[in-house]
C-alpha cells in the first residue's frame, strides 16, 4: 500500500511544501562534523526546515519506508564514526596546544564541550524521524524500481546494486504524482546528498533521465538542506 486517497487529499488541501528525504540526507545530521564538507549554513537550514515541519502546517516531510529501514541499519555505525572523529580532533587539538605551549604560547585549550555533539545530533535526527510521514512500500513501486534497475535509469547503473535507491525514488515519484493530481501546487523537493548517484559525472547537474522523471511530477532535486530550503521557498 501507499498513502491512502484520504491522506493524499488531506496533504493537498493543506497546501504546504513537501520535502522527500533520502537516507544519506537524514544521516548527514549525525555524521562526523570534522569533515570539511560540513557547513554551518547547511546545518542551520536543516534545523529551520525541521522547525517548520514541526509546526504541522508549514512543511510536510515524507520518508519512504526504505529510508526508515536503512536508518535503522546504519545509525549506530554512523554515530560511532562521528564519535571517533571527534575523539581524533580533540586529541589532535591537545597535541597542537601542547606543542604551542612548549614554544611559549599562553592560554587555555577549550574543546571539551564538543564531546557531547553526537548525542545532541542524535536527538535532532530522532526529531526528523518523528515528524516525517512514512510512505509504505507497495508492489507497483517495487515493480517500477525493478524496471528502473534493468533499464538502467538513475540512480541505477550497470554493474551496481541499486534496487533500494530505486525503490526510494519510485516511492516519491508516485506520491508526488498523486499529490499533483489532487491539486497540490506547492513545491515538492527530493533531497539527497548522495550526489554521485544523481549528478552527471564531474558536474553539479542532474542526470537527464532522473531530471525528466522528476519534472513530470513537478519535483525539484536538492543536494543538501540549504538548497532544499531555497527550493521550498522557506
Amino acid at each position: 500500500m501507499s498513502l491512502s486517497p484520504q491522506e493524499i487529499a488531506s496533504l493537498a488541501a493543506l497546501g504546504a511544501p513537501v520535502l522527500c528525504v533520502d537516507t544519506c540526507t537524514v544521516l548527514d545530521v549525525i555524521r562526523d562534523i570534522t569533515r570539511e564538507t560540513v557547513m554551518p549554513s547547511d546545518v542551520a537550514a536543516g534545523l529551520a526546515l525541521l522547525a517548520a515541519a514541526e509546526t504541522g502546517s508549514d512543511l510536510v516531510v515524507l520518508m519512504a519506508e526504505q529510508v526508515d529501514l536503512e536508518l535503522t541499519t546504519h545509525i549506530e555505525g554512523v554515530e560511532q564514526e562521528a564519535s571517533n572523529g571527534l575523539t581524533r580532533f580533540q586529541s589532535q587539538a591537545q597535541r597542537i596546544h601542547d606543542v604551542a605551549v612548549a614554544y611559549g604560547a599562553r592560554g587555555l585549550l577549550q574543546v571539551q564541550h564538543i564531546a557531547g555533539h553526537v548525542g545532541r545530533a542524535r536527538k535532532v535526527l530522532d526529531r526528523w524521524k518523528r515528524v516525517a510521514r512514512p510512505i509504505p512500500h507497495n508492489d507497483s513501486v517495487a515493480s517500477r524500481a525493478f524496471r528502473r534497475v534493468n533499464a538502467p535509469r538513475t540512480p541505477a547503473r550497470k554493474g551496481k546494486e541499486s534496487m533500494k535507491d530505486c525503490v526510494i525514488v519510485e516511492a516519491y515519484i508516485e506520491t508526488a504524482g498523486q499529490l499533483r493530481a489532487a491539486g497540490l501546487a506547492s513545491p515538492i523537493v527530493f533531497a539527497s546528498s548522495n550526489t554521485k548517484e544523481y549528478h552527471a559525472p564531474n558536474t553539479t547537474r542532474l542526470q537527464n533521465d532522473i531530471a525528466t522523471d522528476l519534472s513530470v511530477v513537478g519535483v525539484e532535486y536538492a543536494p543538501n538542506f540549504g538548497a532544499a530550503k531555497h527550493l521550498l521557498d522557506l
